[in-house]
């Protein structure tokens, strides 16, 4: 496994480690993969390069307990935690000793309506463009766009160090799974390889 592999994967498990599993509610969702891939490329990766702050226009609300525990403190100290539209989302950004971030999480169980919905059929494809485009033409999609597999997206390393990269993964869906909640996300880059 290469280390940037790794290195994502460590990322997400330190996102994940309190990410509660529960079983899908038959509901349905709109798709709504305009406002994923704006979430994605320009809130994360605008605030990542950019210094943009995230989510300006959307409703931030107040963390709760429950979403601030759903966050490793590493980055609750460094950054500000809010929810986005609900109590079912949890957004994150901030800078520590290692990374920029940029952080969605679902927090669940939830009885919230799902926003974040796309089509499953062909979004890991959809995506890779997007993330092509922005020099992330490095990819792991193991295999369909679900909860059991860890879809990411990275630049190429430098010095054998990560750069900027990326993972994306539903949290939830409807019945059929045609359209699913993209409601992890994750976008980061090294703090040392940032652009001034």
């Amino acid at each position: 496994m290469r280390k940037s592999q790794r290195v994502a994967i460590a990322l997400l498990g330190s996102v994940l480690s309190a990410f509660p599993v529960a079983a899908s509610e038959p509901r349905t969702i709109e798709n709504n993969e305009p406002l994923v891939m704006r979430i994605i490329f320009d809130d994360c990766l605008g605030f990542i390069q950019k210094d943009i702050v995230p989510f300006e226009g959307l409703a931030l609300l107040p963390i709760t307990a429950k979403g601030k525990d759903m966050v490793r403190a590493r980055y609750t100290e460094n950054g500000a935690i809010h929810h986005l539209f609900s109590d079912r989302y949890v957004v994150a950004w901030g800078e520590d000793s290692e990374d920029r971030y940029c952080i969605l999480l679902t927090s669940r169980p939830s009885d919230k309506t799902m926003m974040l919905g796309v089509e499953r059929a062909g979004f890991p494809q959809r995506l890779t463009e997007r993330a092509d485009a922005v020099g992330m033409t490095e990819n792991d999609m193991p295999g369909n766009f679900s909860p059991l597999n860890t879809m990411s997206w990275r630049k190429p390393d430098e010095d054998d160090k990560p750069g900027l990269r990326m993972v994306v993964m539903p949290t939830d869906g409807m019945e059929d799974q045609k359209i699913v909640d993209a409601g992890l996300i994750v976008v980061a880059d090294r703090s040392d390889g940032l652009d001034d």
